[in-house]
């Protein structure tokens, strides 16, 4: 009897292993070798049997059951499609592999270990592989990928009732003392442990199953490694559930003091709780005190500061010998950001906290001589000359005011493709990582290239690739069929046949204007315009396209536009309707005289549209108005706010070209959407109107919205919008604020790095950004405390006035609110009034008294506008 897939089918159509595996066996040894190469056919083929259900698990039989080496079996059963082992029958695996008498099984086993992915591994494929370890008598990988597996199928053995708890799961792992260990020395694995971890090493280290001190050796260890507060937590959990005693503490004081300055919050906390232990038992000497000292005083979070000088308050009762350099450590939280901490600090040292600025510097005109009292005359040294090297500077030694660098020139496009090679690789590039540039470039070298080597270079692309290029609508799609013309290949199916035809009429059909549908976002007319390629590459030829910008921002010389206008005119041919109205709208408002004069100097139609163009200043800019978008309860009060911008067109006569329509008009409906909503492409949103900054805002300010209000990612829109030109409306300034009050702190950062761009340029922006700020946070649409932090950043990078101009205009707003974050904005407030020297009056700012953190603050920033 021999083995053949006609005898096979049956069982691995219908998943059934056992009748399989009877099958399998009932031949000799060197039929199943002889069938191995039909198996790894099969495997590589992806070929199913026609199943319903994924047989792979089945094929997994055969592979066990023919290969003659691990390494071959550990080939097949390593592929994407082959990696379901959770779904392999691991009875009849061994079955067969025992009656084989494999003598490689363990191999296999680690062969299968190695290729358990670091990221989302699944516990019932670590059991898989474990049960050839242990059959095979070896030692598991210590990778990071079995490590995370290892934890998991721990953890789900609880929840499948496997276990009774998480400690004995790890109990019964006969992997305990190879693989814990690395869970503390392999960075990133904290992120994925389970809730229960701290408590199960715990009990094992109770019951002796662990060794304490080794277990507390590992776990300082590896919280003195940076990493994300996250992936750190569980240790720091650990940590407190071991409740180390002061002699244990003892052995350990290196770590903690190397957690101190850079550790995030919690971990820093431990340390500092830890030390202070020590020393409240006797066990740490003043010098060491004075050493973390020095570390947490430079800390941002106030928790860790305040404690520090309670800390050096009972520090100095105790050793008061000691006292000229304990004060030597409390000067340093001077410079501390906190108003409340930099006067609990001058009043620990005896200093008049008056006269410290701030930023730690004594104040304009003061005697920094009188600054330290006692024995302790470097101090007053030192502060004095830190005042005289500060004069002129704002907090963080930036300066105040508006001394903010100037705009950097908008950088130039890269040259164009030279020849069919960077072409192929461009292309091959752009699958995997598109971007507006690059998208540009191509385009514009599928119109230039030669054909010579064309056919020879992007042919294998198009073959290569030909799943991303056989959708039906998408711009590779149409870019696949702009390649097939350019090399004389057939086009593709009806179907996109048909898409193209829809395309060539929405931008003819001048009676009825642009198709809507075609268009969701400004970002759709990249989708046209290659459409447009396609079909007129060879139908209708150009010597160049007009629309390639000259800038990144998008924009397009009025020079060269005109220059690329001549040679269409030469070579006897009209440019394509979308290219041309493209280029229209990248080109700035206003050119010089000479540029107009060549214009002017055009015959075709096309050129005497841009010399009218250029005459009449171009696109008018859209008119943005403010729109609340809202959500009601049945009883009709407001669950959810949403403020966004609706667009029209800013034109008064009927002189717009076809683009006007789609890209200048939008009506928001009464109610948030939150689906369905196409994701923006900053690049590709941001070139279509490079000159029109608010109308790009307006068409994203739902997405950017979702930054604050739900939990979205992507503000690179922002700076972007920042680098375009055009006025600042209530597009733009919503955009901002959104971007500020993002959830997530790395939009927070783009939003930033856009208010430093505007606050360079000349336009008018602040107060609109705070009065919307002022709007949004009152009722918690936007989250004030999140606002806070990147808006001391602005301050800090030398936008001091910016930062004055939009705090003071959210403040009316907010100070009946009384948000979250309040008492923090106005500490930043009193921050920044101090920088720039403001007089201004903030209405409300008299009227918040009492005893509160915002009170106080509240007190100090109308001292410091008094006196300003």
């Amino acid at each position: 009897m021999s083995l053949t897939w006609a005898g096979l089918d049956g069982p691995l159509r219908t998943i059934d292993s056992p009748r399989l595996t009877a099958l399998l066996l009932a031949v000799g040894e060197p039929e199943r070798l002889a069938f191995a190469g039909e198996v790894e056919a099969r495997v590589r083929s992806g070929s199913r049997a026609g199943s319903s259900f994924d047989p792979a698990g089945c094929l997994a039989l055969t592979v066990i059951a023919c290969m003659p080496t691990a390494a071959r079996a550990a080939a097949l059963l390593t592929r994407r499609d082959m990696r379901e082992w959770r779904l392999i029958s691991t009875d009849c695996f061994l079955q067969i592999a025992r009656a084989r008498r494999l003598p490689w099984l363990g191999d296999l086993g680690v062969r299968l270990a190695q290729h358990l992915p670091a990221r989302d591994p699944w516990g019932a494929d670590w059991l898989f592989a474990e049960s050839l370890l242990i059959a095979g008598d070896t030692e598991p990988p210590v990778t990071e990928g079995a490590v995370r597996a290892w934890l998991l199928a721990a953890e789900e053995s609880c929840w499948f009732g496997r276990s009774a708890s998480l400690a004995e799961a790890y109990r019964g792992s006969p992997w305990l003392d190879l693989l814990l260990p690395a869970v503390f020395e392999l960075d990133g694995v904290g992120s994925d442990l389970p809730d229960l971890f701290p408590a199960a090493v715990t009990s094992l280290v109770t019951e002796g199953r662990l060794d304490r001190k080794t277990v507390l050796s590992a776990t300082l260890d590896r919280l003195t490694r940076p990493d994300r507060p996250a992936r750190l937590r569980p240790f720091a959990r650990l940590h407190a559930a071991l409740e180390p005693v002061p002699v244990e503490l003892a052995q350990h004081v290196p770590a903690y003091l190397a957690m101190l300055p850079d550790a995030p919050s919690p971990v820093a906390g431990l340390a500092q709780r830890a030390l202070r232990a020590l020393d409240e038992a006797g066990l740490l000497d003043v010098d060491t005190v004075l050493e973390a000292g020095r570390s947490l005083v430079a800390r941002p979070e106030k928790v860790l500061v305040r404690a520090q000088l309670a800390w050096f308050r009972q520090l100095a009762r105790r050793a008061p010998q000691r006292a000229a350099d304990i004060r030597e450590v409390v000067a340093l939280a001077l410079a501390h950001p906190a108003a409340d901490l930099r006067e609990r600090a001058a009043a620990l040292i005896g200093v008049d906290a008056s006269v410290i600025a701030y930023g730690g510097h004594p104040a304009a005109g003061s005697d920094a001589a009188g600054l330290a009292r006692g024995d302790h005359p470097a101090l007053a040294a030192d502060l004095e000359a830190a005042g005289s090297e500060a004069a002129g500077l704002g907090f963080g030694g930036q300066p105040a005011g508006p001394g903010l660098p100037a705009v950097v020139p908008v950088a130039a496009v890269p040259p164009p493709i030279a020849d069919a090679a960077e072409l192929a690789a461009e292309v091959v590039a752009l699958l995997h990582e598109a971007s507006a540039l690059r998208w540009e470039r191509v385009m514009a070298a599928l119109v230039t290239l030669p054909e010579a080597g064309l056919a020879e270079t992007l042919g294998p692309v198009l073959d290569r690739y030909r799943g991303s290029f056989t959708d039906r609508w998408g711009r590779i799609p149409f870019l696949g069929e702009a390649i097939g013309a350019r090399i004389g290949r057939e086009r593709g199916h009806v179907m996109r046949e048909r898409l193209l035809g829809i395309v060539r009429r929405s931008w003819t059909d001048a009676g009825g204007g642009m198709d809507r549908s075609l268009i969701n976002t400004p970002s759709g007319v990249l989708t046209l315009r290659i459409a447009e390629l396609a079909a007129q590459v060879t139908r209708s030829p150009v010597p160049v396209l007009l629309a390639t910008p000259t800038h990144v921002t998008g924009s397009l010389d009025g020079r060269t536009l005109v220059q690329r206008l001549e040679r269409h005119e030469a070579a006897g041919g009209e440019p394509w309707p979308l290219d041309f109205q493209q280029a229209l709208l990248r080109v700035p408002r206003t050119v010089d005289a000479e540029v107009l004069a060549r214009a002017e100097a055009l015959t075709s139609p096309a050129g005497r549209q841009l010399a009218g163009w250029f005459r009449s200043g171009g696109l008018p800019d859209p008119v943005s108005t403010r729109f609340v978008q809202s959500t009601r309860d049945p009883d009709g009060r407001v669950v959810v706010r949403r403020v966004v911008a609706n667009l029209e067109t800013g034109r008064g006569d009927d002189d717009r070209i076809l683009l006007e329509d789609a890209l200048c008009t939008i009506n928001r409906r009464p109610r948030p959407e939150y689906r369905d909503q196409p994701a923006v492409e900053a690049d590709v949103l941001a070139m279509v109107l490079p000159h029109h900054r608010e109308a790009v805002a307006a068409w994203a300010l739902p997405e950017l919205a979702a930054l604050a209000d739900q939990d979205a990612r992507g503000a690179s829109l922002l700076p972007l919008l920042a680098d375009c030109s055009g006025p600042i409306g209530p597009a733009m300034t919503l955009a901002l604020a959104y971007g500020l009050g993002a959830r997530r702190p790395a939009n927070r950062v783009a939003a930033v790095d856009a208010l430093l761009a505007l606050a360079a340029g000349p336009d008018p922006f602040a107060a609109a950004v705070g009065s919307d700020l002022g709007d949004l946070c009152a009722d918690g649409t936007v989250k004030l405390s999140r606002v806070v932090t990147p808006l001391t950043d602005a301050h800090q990078a030398g936008a001091s006035v910016a930062v004055w101009e939009i705090v003071a205009a959210a403040l009316p707003a907010l100070l009946p609110a009384a948000p979250r974050g309040l008492p923090d904005l106005l500490e930043l407030a009193t921050m920044v009034a101090t920088a720039v020297g403001a007089r201004t009056e903030i209405p409300g700012l008299a009227a918040v008294t009492g005893r509160s953190r915002a009170a106080r603050e509240a007190r100090r920033l109308r001292a410091t506008l008094a006196a300003g």
